[in-house]
């Protein structure tokens, strides 16, 4: 009877260990190789620029600001100069600044890039919260695209200038308040390079236990805003309350990364940490602390709820819409999930013409490094940069709808 009983013990012991794996953070050697320790980076000179012989004052005083020199270059004409944190870099040449006159005035400004060339279309505001592009008959773009110059109205009001709205990192904590206290845990994980804030929200009903995970990510890149409305967009209709949502809930949970790069968000970097280094290529070593950070936390959330992930999905932007996937030689965990759900999303959303690019596994980015640590199902979800806003709200929302759809039907369980 003693034997029995340590046999039976034993067994559960052994079910136990199954069906709750311990993963461990574990270094992963792709053929691509991308050198992600620390670069040196040549920090804005953060200041106010005033031409009191005419009345004009520019600043890059706020989170989100890009502006390396305001000069005068001619009457009512104004040149902002633009550089990058560090070469080499992805031309994401992002600008952001205000400017507001004494007298009201029309003026010319001149965004001269020092390396790169131009991208984004500008936009205005007074308030920083609602935005418009620039009109197209007072917007030129050189023919080397090395410059771009614009015609605005100044007056005593604050005018905000930028290549897309901003979302720095305050503004992203207050995001995160939003969301009910009765589905959502918020956490601060860790500290990026300059001490802010890594934020973290973990979304389900109930308790944690054992229930299959979706992560999300964004802002890796400071520039790529339109990526990040549509992840919010994408989160706000999974929390909504809706009966969908609620028996999404009850069987997954949801850890997301809203902002991985906040010290390159606030300081207005294009592409880079203030380590000088791209962290969608850091997902081998973990060499960068925001990457090794947000990855150690995922596996201890994990491994303390039994959970799989079954799912991560990474909000980026670029020039067009795209979705990056994995060749149907990678057998995933939901092996077949991003076919069928970008199908259903093009079928729902026929104003969507975003390109698929499936690819190996075969560099250290987060989409691989789900599949690599827990054979999930990894996908960069790029937004274009100019991308109708009505269009990413609605993308973001019935991506989320399908996802919650496909989970909870064809690929509840593993297949």
């Amino acid at each position: 009877m003693k034997a029995f009983f340590s046999l039976a013990v034993l067994t559960l012991f052994l079910i136990s260990c199954e069906t709750k794996p311990q993963y461990v953070l574990t270094e992963f050697n792709y053929a691509q190789k991308n050198d992600t320790h620390d670069k040196e980076i040549a920090p804005q000179e953060k200041r106010s620029y005033s031409l009191t012989n005419e009345g004009v004052t520019a600043d890059n005083l706020f989170d989100g600001a890009r502006m390396n020199n305001f000069t005068s270059i001619g009457k009512n004409h104004y040149q902002v100069e633009i550089s990058p944190e560090n070469t080499p870099i992805n031309p994401s040449a992002w600008f952001a600044f205000r400017i507001y006159s004494e007298d009201e005035k029309t003026v010319d400004i001149t965004l001269k890039y020092g390396f790169g060339r131009h991208r984004y279309w500008p936009k205005i505001s007074t308030d920083r919260e609602n935005w418009t592009a620039i009109d197209s008959t007072t917007f030129t773009v050189a023919e080397d695209r090395k410059s771009a110059t614009m015609t605005v109205n100044l007056s005593a009001d604050t005018l905000y200038i930028a290549a897309q709205e901003i979302i720095n990192s305050s503004d992203m904590l207050e995001w995160t308040k939003s969301f009910s206290s009765a589905k959502t845990q918020h956490e601060v994980i860790g500290k990026s390079k300059l001490g802010r804030d890594l934020l973290n929200m973990d979304i389900t009903n109930g308790s944690a236990e054992g229930k299959d995970i979706v992560v999300v990510l964004s802002r890796q890149h400071p520039p790529e805003v339109t990526g990040n409305l549509a992840m919010m967009a994408f989160l706000e209709e999974i929390v909504n309350d809706s009966e969908l949502s609620n028996k999404f809930l009850d069987q997954y949970r949801l850890i997301v990364y809203p902002m991985l790069n906040p010290d390159g968000v606030d300081l207005g970097h294009w592409r880079h940490n203030t380590g000088g280094v791209d962290l969608n290529r850091d997902w081998a070593f973990y060499r960068q602390p925001e990457i090794e950070q947000v990855c150690s936390d995922i596996v201890e959330k994990v491994n303390a709820s039994g959970g799989n992930v079954k799912l991560g999905l990474d909000f980026h932007s670029t020039f067009s819409d795209v979705y990056y996937t994995y060749h149907d030689t990678v057998q995933s965990v939901i092996q077949g999930f991003s076919k069928d759900w970008i199908e259903n999303i093009f079928e729902r959303v026929p104003q969507d013409q975003g390109r698929i690019s499936p690819a190996a596994v075969g560099s250290a980015v987060s989409k691989n490094w789900f599949y690599s640590q827990f054979k999930a199902e990894g996908i960069t979800y790029e937004i274009g940069d100019d991308t109708p806003r009505n269009l990413i709200k609605e993308k973001g929302k019935v991506s989320a709808q399908e996802m919650m759809k496909l989970l909870l039907e064809e690929y509840n369980g593993e297949r």
